[in-house]
């Protein structure tokens, strides 16, 4: 049952609704982003067991979730180390460039064409 059919048929507000699944109150799961709410049947609700079982899977899942964002963070930090050296080689280049033109003869291309040289 979402959380609109619950509101409806407790007559409590949707902010209730949703204060109630998160203490525990009232037992739902997450289904393709919609919460479904069992209010029929105890025997629904997760048994001490499970409960007792979900710390450690939540611990794991905690875990697994930390290495993969320092992972992530490793990859970050060296793309963006590759993108300083890039735009270090692109100065100095461009450096490169800017000294060569100033070199560059002051005569046109055109002019360089078409006069004669000297055979």
């Amino acid at each position: 049952m979402t959380i609109q059919q619950t509101c409806q048929r407790l007559g409590k507000s949707e902010s209730t609704i949703r204060r109630w699944i998160r203490s525990g109150k009232l037992y739902a799961t997450i289904i393709d982003g919609v919460y479904d709410i069992q209010l029929d049947s105890p025997s629904d609700q997760p048994s001490p067991s499970q409960n007792e079982q979900m710390p450690s899977q939540n611990d794991q899942l905690i875990t697994e979730l930390r290495s993969e964002i320092d992972y992530l963070k490793k990859l970050l930090e060296e793309s963006q180390q590759a993108r300083e050296r890039a735009d270090m080689i692109a100065m100095q280049l461009s450096r490169q460039l800017d000294q060569k033109a100033l070199e560059a003869p002051k005569t046109s291309w055109l002019r360089r064409i078409f006069t004669k040289r000297p055979t």
